[in-house]
């Protein structure tokens, strides 16, 4: 479990009234979050901003394929790298670092996950030749996911639970005005593996058949 609410001196851009861009969560883990859930548990009317925002990320990518093939597969080859870092003055020091394609693809070409959290890029360890050709496909996949049609933007109600896939869903919140008031989620995460398994279950309860597809966890099917 964690809170999201703002600190005076924030350790996470989510602790702040910030702007947040479209991201995943915790992309420098070698396993990151399957869903995420978080519940509003304040939001006074007050506040102004602070509207939550989901964006499908599997379509922009297929998107990016067709409309920029090019850009499409220097994120499938180029590995950037995301790390966090958190220093001795922090109540808990770490260091995450892990590098990886943006884009994966399984044998046959089909997009199994997708990375995307700008603001914990670390730098960019690759071949000089591939430097400009990956912030071209970069700016290019980032300009697409900001104006996509699958945007979905919601200001969340007290009581309100917002569940999604981290691994497909990029979530974003706008900045903030508290004006004296409060803006309080408590969040969570269900392992991706976990979740699989468990659909996976019901499933074969009414269709012994049945097999769970597409949950963005690197699998082929």
């Amino acid at each position: 479990m964690f809170e999201v609410k703002t600190t005076e001196k924030p350790v996470n851009l989510a602790y702040g009234d910030s702007e947040l861009n479209l991201h995943m969560d915790l992309p420098m883990y070698e396993s990151g979050p399957g869903l995420q859930l978080l519940h509003c548990i304040r939001f006074d009317e007050c506040v102004e901003g602070g509207v939550s925002v989901l964006v499908d990320s599997f379509e922009v990518c297929e998107a990016l394929r067709q409309k920029h093939p090019n850009h499409f597969a220097t994120l499938t080859r180029v590995p950037h790298t995301s790390f966090r870092i958190h220093s001795k003055n922090h109540e808990q020091t770490a260091m995450y670092t892990y590098s990886r394609r943006h884009i994966e693809l399984d044998e046959s070409g089909e997009v199994t996950a997708i990375f995307w959290n700008p603001a914990i890029l670390g730098p960019l360890c690759v071949s000089e030749d591939d430097v400009e050709p990956y912030y071209e496909a970069f700016r290019c996949f980032w300009k697409m996911l900001m104006e996509s049609p699958s945007k979905v933007q919601h200001r969340l109600l007290p009581g309100e639970v917002l569940t999604f896939n981290n691994r497909r869903a990029l979530h974003a919140r706008t900045s903030f005005e508290r004006n004296g008031g409060v803006r309080h989620l408590a969040g969570c995460y269900v392992n991706i593996d976990d979740f699989k398994s468990a659909v996976q279950v019901l499933g074969e309860k009414f269709d012994k058949n049945y097999q769970v597809k597409r949950v963005f966890n690197q699998c082929s099917f």
